[in-house]
C-alpha cells in the first residue's frame, strides 16, 4: 500500500514542476531590466555632470579671461610699462576720454565695442550715467539696448598685447574700456551710489592713499584745483581714479563682465631730506667725515638727471627745505647739540633755517597724515599691498637682499617687514622698513626711503654712496614684542658712524619716483548679465 501512495505522489510534484517552468528567466529578464535602468541613469547622470562640469569650466575661462584683461589694462597704465599706454586725461563726454583695448581672436574676428548689435557690443556703457552722454540705464543687470554705446567722437582704440592675440589661442576678453570716474557714474537715480551727493554729478573722483577714501575734486582741502593731477602735481595726495570695464566671451558663450576702479599709489612725503618724526629725536653719533653732507636745496630736474633718473620729471614742492625735520624742540636742541661735536659738522647741513639746517616741523610739516601712528601704519600697509618684493624679516634678525631694490631703469617698491641689513646695495624706488634699516657708506638709494615701525637707522663705515630723494623715520610700534602699535609717535633714532663722501641730497623728483609706478584696485565688482 506504501509503495501505491508513494507512485501516486510522483504526477503530483511533476505537475508542480511543470507549473514553474521559465520563471528563472522571467527573474532573470526583469533583473537585466533593472541592471539596465540603473545603469541608464547613472549614464544619464555622468552626462549631467559632464555637461555641468563643462558649463563651469567654460564659465571660469571667461572669468579668468575678464580678469586678464583687467590686469592687462593695470599693468599698462603704471609709468615702468614696457607696454605703455596713455589713459584718458579728459573727463567723458570730451574727445578720446574713453580707451578701448581690443583683443580679437583668429579668422579675421574683429571686435566693435561702439557699434550696436556687433557681436561684442559694448552693452554695460549705458550703466555708467556719464554726464553728457544722453544715456539712460535700463536697469539692473539688464544690458543696453543697441543704440546706446559710447559717442564715437569720444573714443580712441589700441590693440592689445597679450599673448596669441589675433589667434585662435587668444585669451578670451575681447575689450577693456577705462574712464576717468566721475562722482554720479554709478549714481543711477540713486544719491546713496555717489561719492558725494553734496557734489555735483560730473565731478572728478580722486583717490586720497593715505587715508585710503575717494573724495571728489572739490572736496580735496588746501586749494581749488582744475582735476586730480592738478592737485598732485601740487603735491596734494589725490591720484585720479579709473574705471576699468571688460568683456569676456568664450566660443561656447560664456560670457562675464567685470570692473576695477584703480587708483595710482601716491605718496607726498614731507618735503625734508631727513625726516624724524617724533618727540626727542636722537641723531647719535654723527658723521665724523668732513665729507659727508645733507642738503635740503631740492636738486630738481639736474639733480635727477645726473644721477641716472630717465624720463620727465617736474620738480614738486619748495625749492629748499630742511637738512633735517625733526618733530619737536627738544629734537632740535638734541641735535644741534651732537653736530657741533667735536669735531664741527654743522656747515655740511644746508637747507631752511639757521646753520645747520635743523627745523622743528612737529606742527607743520608732520601735521595730518603724518603725526600719528595709526595714520603712517595704515600708509605702510597700503604700500605693502602693490610692493614689486616683500621681505619677512624679524626685529633683531635682518633680512639681506636677495635680488633687486629697484634699478634707475625700472624703479620698484621694496617692502621689508622686519630689520633689513641693506649693506652697500644699490636700488631705486621706494623702500620701507618697518625695524631698523642698517647701511654703510657704499649704500646707493636713488627715491623715497620710509622706516616706519621702529624708527630707527643705523650707518657704518666709509663710502662714496649717498641718497637722492628723501628719507623719512617715524616710531610707530612698541620696541618689545610683540610690537604693538603706540598711541603715539615715540622717539626717532639714527647712528651714523663714520661717513666718507656718503650724503643725504633732497630731491623732489626721486621722492616721488614711485608715483604711479603701481595702480591698485580699489574697488571690484562683477555685473550680472
Amino acid at each position: 500500500m506504501n509503495n501505491q501512495q508513494s507512485n501516486s505522489m510522483i504526477p503530483v510534484c511533476r505537475s508542480r514542476r511543470k507549473r514553474e517552468a521559465g520563471m528563472a528567466l522571467v527573474i532573470s529578464l526583469l533583473l537585466l531590466l533593472l541592471i539596465s535602468a540603473i545603469g541608464l541613469g547613472l549614464l544619464y547622470m555622468s552626462n549631467t555632470e559632464t555637461a555641468i562640469n563643462g558649463n563651469y569650466r567654460d564659465s571660469q575661462v571667461a572669468f579668468y579671461s575678464m580678469r586678464a584683461g583687467l590686469e592687462e589694462t593695470r599693468d599698462r597704465m603704471r609709468t615702468t610699462s614696457p607696454w605703455p599706454i596713455v589713459a584718458p586725461v579728459a573727463m567723458p563726454g570730451n574727445a578720446n576720454s574713453i580707451l578701448y583695448i581690443t583683443n580679437p581672436a583668429g579668422g579675421g574676428e574683429v571686435v566693435t565695442p561702439t557699434v550696436g548689435g556687433s557681436a561684442y557690443f559694448d552693452d554695460e556703457f549705458c550703466h555708467e550715467t556719464f554726464v553728457g552722454d544722453g544715456l539712460a540705464s535700463p536697469g539692473a543687470n539688464i544690458p543696453c539696448p543697441a543704440g546706446s554705446g559710447p559717442p564715437v567722437g569720444w573714443t580712441t582704440t589700441v590693440n592689445s598685447i597679450s599673448p596669441n592675440t589675433t589667434t585662435n589661442s587668444a585669451l578670451k576678453y575681447k575689450w577693456a574700456r577705462i574712464t576717468l570716474k566721475e562722482n554720479g557714474s554709478f549714481a543711477n537715480g540713486v544719491a546713496a551710489a555717489y561719492v558725494d551727493a553734496t557734489q555735483a554729478a560730473n565731478t572728478q573722483v580722486c583717490y586720497q592713499t593715505l587715508a585710503g577714501q575717494e573724495i571728489p575734486i572739490t572736496q580735496i582741502a588746501g586749494g581749488a584745483y582744475a582735476n586730480c593731477t592738478a592737485a598732485q602735481n601740487a603735491g596734494v595726495d589725490a591720484s585720479p581714479v579709473y574705471v576699468v570695464t571688460t568683456l569676456a566671451v568664450t566660443p561656447q558663450g560664456s560670457r562675464r563682465v567685470g570692473q576695477y576702479e584703480i587708483a595710482a599709489v601716491h605718496i607726498s612725503p614731507p618735503p625734508v631730506a631727513l625726516g624724524l618724526d617724533g618727540p626727542a629725536a636722537i641723531f647719535s653719533p654723527t658723521p665724523s667725515s668732513n665729507n659727508t653732507f645733507m642738503n635740503g636745496v631740492d636738486s630738481g630736474l639736474a639733480g635727477y638727471t645726473s644721477s641716472g633718473g630717465t624720463g620727465a620729471c617736474t620738480p614738486t614742492g619748495p625749492a629748499v627745505v630742511p637738512a633735517i625735520t625733526v618733530g619737536d624742540a627738544t629734537g632740535v636742541n638734541n641735535i644741534d647739540t651732537q653736530l657741533q661735536g667735536p669735531p664741527n659738522r654743522t656747515i655740511h647741513y644746508t637747507g631752511t633755517g639757521p646753520t645747520p639746517s635743523v627745523v622743528n616741523g612737529g606742527s607743520t610739516t608732520f601735521s595730518g597724515s603724518w603725526s600719528t601712528p595709526s595714520q603712517l601704519d595704515s600708509l605702510v600697509a597700503s604700500i605693502a599691498d602693490v610692493a614689486d618684493t616683500t621681505y619677512t624679516c624679524g626685529i633683531g634678525t635682518p633680512c639681506s637682499p636677495a635680488g633687486s631694490v629697484g634699478t634707475i631703469a625700472n624703479p620698484q617698491i621694496t617692502y621689508v617687514n622686519g630689520d633689513f641689513n641693506y649693506g652697500n646695495a644699490s636700488g631705486a624706488g621706494v623702500l620701507v622698513v618697518t625695524g631698523t634699516l642698517s647701511f654703510t657708506g657704499n649704500a646707493v638709494f636713488n627715491g623715497l626711503i620710509l622706516v616706519i615701525g621702529q624708527g630707527a637707522m643705523t650707518e657704518s663705515g666709509g663710502g662714496n654712496g649717498g641718497f637722492n630723494g628723501s628719507v623719512f623715520l617715524a616710531k610707530t610700534q612698541s620696541s618689545t614684542s610683540p610690537y604693538p602699535e603706540l598711541a603715539t609717535l615715540g622717539t626717532p633714532t639714527i647712528s651714523w658712524n663714520g661717513g666718507g663722501n656718503s650724503f643725504i641730497q633732497y630731491n623732489s623728483c626721486w621722492a616721488s619716483v614711485g608715483n604711479g609706478t603701481r595702480y591698485t584696485p580699489v574697488a571690484t565688482r562683477e555685473e550680472m548679465y
